[in-house]
């Protein structure tokens, strides 16, 4: 939780609200990081010999066995398996605030983005990167010289390096989102009589931007700003990653960024027409493929490293889904 709670929020000149505004404004370095890997290439010119794929490929789950397979169909909206009901109206109404939307302009309610978090948080107890749950923690530090060490319980690292040092907590993912939301309820009850997802929104945006400027109190194991970060990249990443994973629901994230999701490949041609536009697809709209061989209409890379591709032009050229 410390090291989120060292991430910069993007200030907005014109009003001190949260709005999509702000938040698209500083997500545009994350989203190229965020979204799901994406398979691109182009096409040679050369037509050569078809690359022969073994008979019998390794699966990938048995050559990684320590990565976590994507999920084959989308997890179903409403079906929940960490958060109680009640969270998960309070996770979903607080990354709408975040993030908000309508029905017709889709924001992280209509994306599904609490089915995302809900679904991170079922695996490994939250853990999706490198973690460090005992002391010695990283901490960050500006100026040339790092604070005096206390020997043990802290290691002083450039704010710019703070990304390469994973989760610093003792508390699971879990933990810290159980604690965060019994905070920001009993917080809004403090100030307005009751729960969060009772209040309205000009009421939730105010607990947001105390939580922001860490003057929302009851956060004894965390600041409350600390959480916010961690419920905003969350809001992030369930809004733009592959719906594979729960959020970006009829991939509105991708739409509304204009960013095309999954694709195999683009002929030269495509690259060079100025404005050319594919709908978004994610990851299990891709047609299964071996390397070096057509699978039905679809042009299929040649295997990595070399040039070889099919010898017909046909199969070199239609079919890019």
């Amino acid at each position: 939780m410390e090291r989120e709670n060292q991430q910069q929020t993007p200030q907005d000149d014109s009003t001190p609200q949260l709005s999509r505004r702000r938040f698209l404004k500083g997500m545009g370095s994350f989203v190229a990081l965020s979204s799901i890997a994406t398979l691109t290439g182009c096409e040679t010119d050369t037509p050569s010999t078809p690359a022969i794929s073994p008979a019998n490929p390794i699966p990938p789950e048995l050559q990684y066995p320590q990565v976590p397979p994507a999920p084959n169909t989308p997890p179903v909206p409403g079906i929940l398996k960490f958060f109680t009901p009640h969270e998960a109206r309070t996770v979903e109404a607080l990354t709408a605030r975040i993030l908000p939307g309508t029905p017709e302009d889709p924001g992280a309610r209509e994306a599904g983005v609490v089915t995302y978090i809900d679904n991170l948080l079922a695996y490994q107890y939250g853990y999706n990167e490198a973690v460090y749950r005992e002391p010695p923690y990283a901490q960050v530090y500006e100026g040339d010289t790092p604070p005096e060490s206390n020997g043990y319980e802290v290691i002083w690292v450039p704010a710019d390096e703070i990304e390469r040092y994973g989760y610093q907590s003792i508390l699971t993912p879990r933990e810290a989102y159980r604690m965060g939301l019994v905070a920001v309820d009993n917080y809004a009850r403090s100030q307005f009589g009751s729960n969060f997802v009772d209040l309205s929104e000009e009421q939730q945006d105010s607990i947001l931007q105390d939580m922001l400027d860490n003057k929302a109190t009851g956060f004894d194991n965390f600041s409350s700003e600390a959480f916010f970060q961690v419920l905003r990249r969350h809001t992030a990443e369930g809004m733009f990653s592959d719906p594979a994973y729960g959020g970006n629901r009829d991939m509105a994230g991708w739409k509304l960024i204009g960013y095309p999701g999954a694709q195999r490949a683009y002929t030269p041609d495509n690259i060079r027409t100025e404005g050319y536009f594919r709908e978004p697809q994610g990851l299990h709209d891709l047609a299964h493929f071996h390397p070096g061989q057509p699978a039905g209409p679809h042009v299929i890379l040649p295997v990595s490293g070399s040039d070889l591709m099919s010898e017909d032009p046909a199969e070199r050229t239609a079919g890019y889904p």
